[in-house]
């Protein structure tokens, strides 16, 4: 996916970031909307073996952004503790 920073998407042998190459791959895809957290199951996408920057496909960038605008009841829900580290470190 495109990135503020003007990264383009890879071709699907190397990747923009470093030149590695890359691998198809289903991967659990976490998204940040708003206030909310969603997390995606069997997600392809394109992983770099060299750096891990993980490229969606537009068409795949999509079909998560339609599906959360859309609330579907999801496959199951899980909580995750959330803590800040700046109330551990004094």
């Amino acid at each position: 996916m495109d990135t503020e920073e003007g990264i383009r998407m890879p071709t699907e042998t190397n990747c923009a970031r470093c030149g590695g190459s890359l691998e198809r791959r289903a991967i659990t895809h976490q998204q940040p909307w708003g206030d909310e957290f969603y997390e995606f199951e069997d997600v392809p996408a394109l992983v770099c073996r060299q750096c891990g920057e993980v490229w969606l496909e537009a068409e795949i960038a999509q079909l998560i952004d339609r599906i959360i605008a859309e609330h579907p009841d999801p496959k199951r829900y899980h909580q995750v503790p959330v803590f800040s580290l700046a109330e551990f470190s004094s």
